[in-house]
């Protein structure tokens, strides 16, 4: 996976003309050497994104604390971390500050598989910005990759809430309802899940389905299994 991305940032990088694009390819590249374990390299990258923005890359400091920890530089990590801190406390946006932390919270959960520490950065982002559906979403969606399902559909509920029609929103329920039928009975095969699932299963995956395909998901997979299950 992480050769891949490799592969697909370098192409990408190559064709790069603006600031952003520069940084986003040096960043992907900097996350794929973590992931492979390429600690220099992923500090090379990082410096570049950092150097690209002045030295105002909030994931440029995290990939590069994060090489730093693993390769057993504790010092700077610490001073790579503190910079990742002071951008996020500095920024009196508040809405950005809200969205740097949830950032933060996504690579501590995705880099370092580090639940509580990714709560407590949602936990402030939330506190910034308590209708920020993106957050409660992603927030919902860091339980249902974990397989604590009760908790994620009480936070997609939460969200509902707020904004009853949005598609993304709509799109994580059916991707963790499906995540949740699936690790139940032990298969994807939707012919198998038909044959396996109660009728109170059926209803909410149906309903869900039917809800994201009403605000416009396109999605052939989703497609057929609404035909398979639901519509009978």
């Amino acid at each position: 996976m992480y050769n891949e991305a490799l592969e697909l940032f370098g192409a990408f990088s190559s064709k790069c003309k603006t600031k952003d694009a520069k940084e986003a390819a040096a960043i992907g590249k900097a996350e794929a050497f973590n992931g492979l374990e390429q600690y220099s390299d992923a500090i090379v990258e990082a410096d570049k994104a950092l150097k690209i923005t002045k030295d105002k890359s909030l994931n440029g400091h995290f990939q590069k604390a994060l090489a730093q920890n693993k390769s057993g530089d504790i010092e700077g990590s610490k001073t790579s971390l503190e910079r990742v801190m002071a951008l996020t406390e500095n920024n009196q946006n508040i809405s950005e500050r809200a969205s740097n932390y949830a950032l933060i919270a996504a690579l501590y959960e995705r880099q370092l598989n580090d639940i509580g520490t990714a709560q407590e950065y949602l936990n402030k982002a939330k506190q910034l910005d308590p209708k920020n559906i993106n957050v409660l979403i992603q927030e919902g969606t860091m339980y249902s990759t974990i397989k604590d399902f009760n908790r994620a559909f009480q936070i997609y509920d939460s969200a509902q809430v707020l904004d009853p029609n949005n598609l993304e929103l709509a799109t994580a329920r059916v991707n963790s309802r499906l995540r949740m039928l699936e690790f139940k009975y032990g298969t994807t095969k939707a012919q198998e899940l038909r044959n396996k699932m109660t009728v109170d299963e059926k209803s909410l995956i149906c309903a869900d389905l039917n809800t994201s395909k009403a605000l416009g998901l396109n999605d052939m997979n989703k497609d057929l299994f609404l035909a398979l299950i639901c519509n009978q």
